[in-house]
């Protein structure tokens, strides 16, 4: 009776769910609410209107399917506002920013209403994706910002990692569950002096606003191996099941609609396995390993309006993350796994105020506490047979706890025809207690199965000695930047930032960045151009490093040749041997890059644009590590200070070049097309592979410059939805990729260093190419209109299925470079085979 009663659902009348009331927020460019604002909603000459409430919501009833202009009329100092948009089976919410009026009074004469926008924040080879596009595509495990990373270029994103941007705040992930994401953009404004990154290598993202009625989504996804194809490495099909529970509800949080609040949680139960594809001494072993995860995240936020010009937000979000056999798959046998636990509790505040009708200020503080304890799923030295397998314990138990403050203050000023914002971000005030046990019972290393057979590993490290190390990361920066409008054809902007961080100080890392859009006559067609520095970050590990390898912290020793299974001579031990150290070259500072673009877009009809880029990178001073005290040439058998072991400097040398063309189509093509398309033709060369990188021999770079590990001549991605206000509805994800590159090496220690990265005569780095990846996404829903009632909202109830990898395509991603393994030249992992996903979801 109940799957008759939600058939009867799917099949109701056209009529009945072709109309659903618009929501949105009206908000100033600061992000505080703007009550009073009058909003209509205009389709063939008729006319539907709502008016902002003090919490500058409002809601339009009753709105048919089909394409429609909303208007806001100017007021309390701010200019008009018009776009276009469609309502279909998805609820629409529009977010509208208002403008201040005073810039566009003295700005000469403002632009025809469908001109393409100079602003800053509207280039056109950005990635924007709002919720309604995010629910209508192929989402794997609802997590929206992995969809739309393919969308940016990795070796723009750093050492630090990828930046995240939620609501102007850094974090480490969303911190909301999916249901409460707005909108996430890739490479907007990427000049700007606000944040550290380039557009290519950060994620912002915008979070739903309260509401003034209770609103929510409440959804399920499922996922069973029973519909799944069978991994091209596993021997047969393991048994896998994924439970998603999310949802998130707004509304108001008090009587006079001055205060409303916003949940959100999610709860992830992952019963996933790996596929372990590995050479033994007995020969090709091929595993299913388990890896469960679990993940539970909670988020609560509750804002308040003192008046019309302040509003004042708390936040408190939690992440638990419990993973079981971390790391296993590929040449990682069982045995060689972790289990480990992440947890996140986030604090956040946040006021912002219009001073003055041209002065505003948004003051952030967030507050972070993380705890991660690592454990060895086996307790047993570890063993690494180079291209063939690693066993034994992981040797990887480690206790991270991290106490962190975030500040960020800015403040925007309008006058005349400039928008001047400046202010202080502080990323990290952090302090970090790190305790390592890690490798304390030591790893045998072998340069191949023939060696490890006979007992002669080339070396053997091992790790004692307390462990426990305190350290504070913080990191500092300050901008200004000045947007003018120097026609209504033409803008310029000027901004100069600065960054600081600890154990890396540079004092003079003034970073000016500049750019410009000028728009042609055709009112159709925009020319924008940048060029910036951009200043990197060492992430926590390298400060850590120089924290932990001091010479009392940790004592690590490497022996070259030792013996097997006991790697000391008679009478000796770990304090016998000299310690490896980990230093900063003298004068040691963070990277940093010139970027340069320039771009041409064009409005190729109402409501979709293409744009083509070139962009051009310069990498200087990057990261890569040396052993200064190597065996010297040309025997490479005796050091320089025999009283200590492998001195590993951290070194600011390496150099970067890149060359981009991207071609970008975004926006909606009518009724039957909405999402983006992305090409990209580059190329990267470099001389380092990153901070924890060594060269093959310590004292000389030759062969070392060569394509980046991250080059791919080719990429095509594409994320959209066909037909998405009809039963008959497509999204479509697809991923080409030209192979990644990789090195060859000889399987000998021939430098004496414990590395084994040394390479055959004449041959230099990342000339091997690995496997090229395809893959195609589909996605289908329907939706159908409840009788009961939410006020003037009927909730709606939703249905979809998604197939990734529909052609079960098999994209190899790890390969052997080692020419003695038996598995040289042949890849070890693979993507996922098809998977087919299943979702449903109640909106209210």
């Amino acid at each position: 009776m109940r799957m008759l009663t939600v058939s009867a659902l799917f099949l109701l009348p056209a009529s009945l769910l072709g109309q659903s009331n618009v929501t949105g927020h009206v908000s100033d460019p600061s992000g505080a609410s703007v009550a009073g604002a009058k909003i209509v909603v205009t389709s063939g000459g008729k006319q539907q209107a709502g008016i902002s409430d003090a919490s500058g919501n409002f809601q339009v009833q009753h709105v048919a399917s089909g394409s429609y202009r909303v208007h806001v009329d100017a007021i309390n100092g701010f200019t008009a506002y018009d776009r276009t948009f469609t309502v279909g089976r998805i609820p629409v919410h529009l977010l509208i920013t208002l403008r201040i009026d005073s810039v566009a009074q003295e700005i000469v004469v403002a632009p025809e209403p469908d001109a393409v926008s100079l602003d800053n924040g509207n280039n056109r080879d950005q990635i924007s994706a709002d919720a309604a596009l995010l629910q209508s595509v192929p989402v794997f495990d609802q997590n929206f910002v992995a969809a739309l990373t393919p969308f940016l270029d990795q070796n723009t994103v750093g050492t630090g990692g990828v930046t995240i941007m939620v609501d102007g705040v850094e974090r480490k992930t969303t911190g909301v569950s999916a249901s409460a994401i707005s909108e996430v953009r890739i490479n907007s404004d990427p000049y700007s002096v606000e944040t550290r990154q380039p557009g290519r290598g950060r994620i912002d993202i915008i979070t739903k606003p309260g509401t003034p009625r209770i609103h929510g989504s409440l959804n399920f996804t499922f996922r069973d191996s029973v519909t799944d194809a069978k991994n091209y490495f596993a021997t047969t099909r393991p048994f896998e099941q994924k439970r998603i529970y999310e949802g998130s509800i707004t509304g108001p949080a008090a009587l006079d609609h001055h205060t409303t609040f916003l949940l959100s949680g999610s709860r992830q139960e992952d019963n996933l396995q790996s596929i372990v594809h590995a050479v033994l001494p007995s020969g090709t072993f091929d595993a299913n390993v388990p890896t469960p995860m679990h993940d539970t995240e909670f988020a609560a936020r509750v804002s308040h309006d003192f008046s019309d010009a302040n509003r004042v937000s708390f936040q408190y979000n939690v992440s638990d993350v419990v993973t079981r056999n971390l790391g296993v798959g590929g040449l990682v046998l069982p045995d060689a796994g972790t289990n480990q636990r992440v947890r996140e509790d986030d604090v956040i505040f946040t006021q912002r105020i219009i001073i003055t009708p041209s002065l505003l200020n948004q003051l952030q503080l967030f507050y972070e506490q993380d705890y991660g304890p690592t454990r060895s799923a086996t307790n047993a030295p570890k063993v690494i047979v180079d291209g063939n397998f690693t066993g034994g314990g992981a040797q990887a138990d480690a206790l991270q706890n991290e106490n962190n403050l975030k500040i960020n203050d800015t403040v925007s000023w309008t006058h005349g025809r400039h928008y001047v914002t400046f202010g202080v971000n502080i990323p990290n005030l952090s302090r970090r207690a790190w305790h390592d046990d890690t490798n304390r019972l030591g790893t045998f290393s072998f340069a191949s199965l023939g060696d490890y057979e006979s007992g002669h590993p080339y070396s053997y490290t091992q790790q004692a000695g307390p462990g426990r190390s305190i350290f504070w990361m913080n990191e500092l920066g300050a901008f200004i930047q000045d947007q003018l409008q120097v026609s209504k054809n033409l803008q310029v902007s000027f901004g100069l930032r600065y960054d600081w961080q600890t154990y890396f100080k540079a004092w003079n890392d003034f970073g000016p960045r500049a750019s410009f859009a000028y728009r042609l006559k055709d009112a159709k067609t925009v020319l924008r151009g940048g060029l910036g520095m951009f200043f990197d970050r060492s992430g926590a590990a390298p400060e850590a490093d120089l924290n932990k390898y001091n010479g009392v912290t940790l004592r690590a020793v490497t022996l070259l040749n030792p013996g097997y299974p006991n790697p000391y001579p008679t009478r000796s031990d770990i304090y016998s041997y000299p310690t490896n150290l980990v230093t900063l070259e003298p004068g040691g500072r963070v990277p940093y890059a010139v970027n340069y673009s320039l771009t041409l877009e064009r409005q190729l009809m109402k409501g979709l644009t293409f744009a083509a880029t070139y962009r051009g990178t310069q990498g200087i001073a990057l990261l890569r590590s040396r052993n200064v005290n190597a065996p010297v040439p040309p025997q490479y058998s005796v050091v320089l200070a025999p009283a200590v072991g492998i001195v590993r400097q951290l070194e600011s040398k390496g150099r970067q070049i890149g060359n981009t063309l991207d071609l970008t189509v975004q926006g909606k093509a009518g009724r039957w097309f909405s999402g983006m398309l992305l090409y990209t033709l580059s190329r990267t060369n470099n001389d380092t592979g990153g901070v924890t990188w060594f060269p093959a021999n310590q004292y000389s770079m030759a062969g070392e410059y060569g394509r980046s590990d991250l080059d791919q001549r080719h990429r095509f991605n594409m994320l959209g939805s066909f037909n998405r206000d009809h039963w008959l509805n497509l999204g479509v994800a697809v991923k080409l990729y030209s192979a990644l590159p990789y090195t060859e090496t000889a399987g000998v220690d021939r430098y004496n260093t414990g590395l084994l990265n040394a390479r055959p005569d004449g041959i230099s780095r990342n000339t091997l190419r690995g496997g090229r990846v395809a893959s195609l996404d589909v996605h289908w829903s329907k939706e159908a209109e409840l009788r009961l009632k939410n006020g003037d909202v009927h909730p709606k109830l939703n249905f979809s299925v998604d197939a990734f990898n529909v052609t079960n395509t098999a994209s190899f991603t790890s390969f052997v470079g080692n020419i003695r393994s038996t598995l040289f030249s042949q890849p070890t992992t693979a993507m996922q085979a098809r998977r087919v996903q299943f979702g449903t979801g109640l909106t209210f």
